[in-house]
């Protein structure tokens, strides 16, 4: 009870410090792209709104929300969606349940977002709970268009625009609900665009009220061939980390085409020797030294040059291995042909999440979303295991690419030292048209930079960062979510007073 309403003040401060100035422009999230932000004065599409009556809710709430819009409609209708799409002439419909509300600012943003995207099929917002008191609570924020992590978990937006056109040979072609949805997003989710700002106010129920929970389907992709996997491994001393991820790798994989390239980067520890060379009698590993002064760019492109392997795992020492099945889960997904770099879900040796995914802007430069929070906890951006999401990034302490599309984009670039590489190869592959995903079924632990020190962040990698990043550190990353604080990794929202991405 204390925490719900510790979570209903800190929502009612957000609602009146930080919510206005988001809210005062309209920006648009597209897949994987920069966000487009700025419009406060773009003229807005007159959309039609269509009410579903199906749900039985308060239909006079509903219209209330309507005669309090900053503009106008184009019309209005209370019936299903099929009959709504062959009857009206509008181009944009908006579909809302019977009982929720419209926001006073809702047809004004969405009908600039259709404006501004008229090549959309599809424009989503975000939405929270409404009592009968008018007291909100429980934001409900999403990412930019994200296919992998809808193709497992049913969105179930409250309030949906949709070209009227197109949403008529979709559902002429059997689509309802959220298969209409996705047939207008699109695989690619260039159909897509979402609008993150909080629009619509679902009817509480009698107890109060929640989010319907959307239903997962775990979407699994079974390779079609056994390609070969090579893991790399650098290290430098630190025989106990190594020996605990090795053994992981061996005895919890049951892949069988894997082989384990270990790169010793000048060790010094005499009780290394025993260890690689009872490590070196199972013929899926080899040893390679490297004394070269650490530079993980270099280190890595140096491994990959020689591996033999279909794809690469690049994989950190201090890491652990702890589900059997986690090489086939990556695998599943970094051979689709639309998919470059793929991570698992890697934990805390607490469980809690240490990495889901990277979010570019965090702490300043990129962090990862959930982190020290418990794969299952909530937040207003949803919870680490929801499904496979789409980011900019993932990290590379334990990352799936295939080795040609690692060679295509030019491996790691070496101006990256230290820490910052993994981002900039994620968005050199996803400007090669290569997505990013992070599969938290697959889990490993990580006891992060347990081998290196990670406050020894060279100025070379900083400046590197600042070109690499771009407008995704200073404008925003479209799957991630600007109410969101950019100060830590909790998902929580933005408090008064701090800093939000340009509008």
């Amino acid at each position: 009870m204390r925490r719900a309403l510790e979570g209903r003040a800190g929502y009612a401060a957000f609602q009146r410090h930080v919510e206005p100035e988001i809210a005062s422009s309209t920006r648009l999230h597209r897949f994987a792209a920069v966000p487009e932000s700025g419009f406060r004065a773009t003229p807005a599409a007159a959309l039609a709104v269509v009410i579903d009556p199906s749900g039985g809710g308060d239909g006079e709430a509903t219209q209330a929300s309507l005669r309090g819009q900053t503009v106008r409609c184009a019309h209005t209708a209370e019936y299903p969606i099929l009959r709504a799409l062959q009857e009206s002439r509008a181009p944009w419909i908006a579909l809302i349940r019977s009982g929720d509300r419209l926001a006073p600012i809702a047809l004004e943003r969405l009908g600039q977002a259709a404006t501004l995207a008229s090549d959309a099929a599809v424009i989503t917002c975000d939405d929270d709970i409404i009592d009968r008191k008018g007291r909100r609570s429980r934001p409900m924020l999403r990412p930019g268009p994200c296919p992998d992590l809808w193709l497992e978990r049913n969105p179930d937006f409250a309030l949906v625009v949709v070209a009227r056109e197109a949403a008529l040979a979709a559902a002429g072609a059997g689509g309802e609900g959220w298969s209409l949805f996705s047939c207008l997003a699109g695989r690619d989710g260039s159909g897509h665009v979402h609008v993150p700002l909080v629009l619509c106010h679902r009817a509480g129920s009698r107890r109060g009220g929640s989010h319907p929970r959307s239903r997962q389907r775990p979407v699994r992709h079974p390779p079609d061939r056994e390609p070969s996997v090579e893991v790399i491994v650098a290290f430098r001393d630190r025989p106990q980390l190594l020996e605990r991820c090795v053994r992981s790798v061996l005895e919890r994989s049951t892949y069988e085409r894997l082989r384990l390239r270990l790169v010793d980067n000048g060790s010094t520890d005499p009780g290394l020797a025993p260890l690689l060379e009872r490590l070196e009698k199972d013929s899926r590993v080899s040893v390679e030294a490297d004394g070269r002064p650490f530079h993980f760019s270099a280190l890595m492109n140096g491994a990959a040059a020689r591996a033999k392997g279909d794809l690469l795992v690049f994989l950190n020492n201090d890491t652990e291995a702890i589900s059997r099945g986690w090489i086939e889960e990556l695998l599943g997904e970094a051979l689709r042909p639309e998919v470059g770099a793929v991570a698992p879900m890697l934990l805390y040796p607490d469980g809690r999440v240490q990495h889901a995914g990277v979010a570019i802007g965090i702490h300043g430069w990129a962090g990862h979303p959930f982190a020290g929070l418990r794969p299952d906890e909530r937040t207003p951006f949803g919870a680490a295991g929801d499904g496979t999401r789409n980011w900019m990034a993932v990290s590379a302490a334990c990352m799936m690419v295939e080795k040609s599309k690692f060679d295509e984009v030019g491996g790691f670039d070496e101006s990256f030292a230290v820490g910052g590489g993994d981002v900039d190869l994620c968005l050199r592959l996803t400007a090669a048209g290569y997505r990013s995903l992070c599969v938290p079924h697959a889990r490993l632990i990580h006891d992060e930079s347990a081998s290196r020190d990670p406050s020894r962040v060279p100025a070379g990698d900083i400046k590197a960062s600042r070109r690499s990043y771009g407008a995704f550190r200073t404008v925003g990353d479209p799957f991630y979510h600007p109410a969101l604080t950019l100060q830590d990794t909790t998902c929580r929202l933005r408090s008064a007073g701090e800093p939000a991405p340009p509008p």
